[in-house]
C-alpha cells in the first residue's frame, strides 16, 4: 500500500474535484476564440477512461516535463452502463512549475486547458497521492460492474446521466466514484481501482 500524506482533509478534497472540473470551464470563457477549449462533445463513440492516457500524457508532458497524472473524470455526467464516455478530463499536476493543467480527450483529439498556479502545499499534497499506471488499475468498465448501486439506477433508467472520476485522495488507495441521481436523492458508490 502506498504511503498517504496525512494532512489531506475533505476540504482539500473537495476544493481539488472543484477546481478539477471548472478547469475545463476556464479555458472555454478565458481563450481567444481561435484558441478556446470546447466543452466535451455530445457526440463520438464512449470509449473507457484509459483509452486516452496515452494522449493526455503526450499533451502534458509537452506541458511540463515532470508532469504526473493524478486525476482522471468524466468532464460531463456521460457515462454508460459500461462505463464509458465519449471525453475524459486527464488532470496533471508539476512539482516543478507549481501548477496543475487538465487534458480533454474526445474523439482521439487532445486539447490542454491553461494551467492554474496553486500554493506549494497543495501541490505538495497532490504530487504526494498522484495516480499508479494505469496497467496497476481497473479501467472505467471493469470499476463500474463492481458499482451495484449505480447500476441498479441505470437498470431502471436508461437515460440516467452517471459521472466518474478516480483519484488517490478519496481513500487510502485509488478508488472510482461513480455518481448518478435517482429522483431528488444522489446515488455514489466508490470501487477501489486496484
Amino acid at each position: 500500500m502506498r504511503s498517504k500524506a496525512k494532512t489531506t482533509t475533505p476540504h482539500l478534497r473537495f476544493l481539488l474535484l472543484v477546481f478539477t472540473v471548472s478547469l475545463t470551464f476556464v479555458a472555454c470563457s478565458s481563450e481567444p476564440e481561435s484558441e478556446k477549449v470546447t466543452a466535451p462533445p455530445k457526440g463520438g463513440d464512449p470509449v473507457a477512461a484509459f483509452s486516452g492516457v496515452d494522449k493526455a500524457d503526450k499533451s502534458a508532458s509537452k506541458w511540463q516535463d515532470d508532469a504526473k497524472l493524478y486525476a482522471i473524470a468524466s468532464p460531463a455526467p456521460q457515462v454508460d452502463k459500461a462505463g464509458r464516455s465519449p471525453a475524459w478530463l486527464y488532470t496533471y499536476v508539476s512539482k516543478s512549475a507549481g501548477t496543475v493543467a487538465s487534458v480533454t480527450v474526445a474523439d482521439g483529439e487532445a486539447e490542454i486547458a491553461p494551467e492554474q498556479e496553486l500554493p506549494e502545499d497543495q501541490v505538495r499534497e497532490i504530487s504526494s497521492n498522484t495516480l499508479p499506471p494505469p496497467s496497476k488499475l481497473k479501467d472505467s468498465n471493469e470499476a463500474i460492474e463492481d458499482a451495484g448501486k449505480v447500476r441498479d439506477v441505470l437498470a431502471q433508467k436508461e437515460d440516467a446521466q452517471v459521472t466518474a472520476g478516480l483519484d488517490s485522495f478519496s481513500s487510502e488507495s485509488p478508488v472510482w466514484i461513480f455518481s448518478t441521481t435517482q429522483g431528488e436523492e444522489r446515488v455514489e458508490q466508490k470501487v477501489p481501482a486496484s
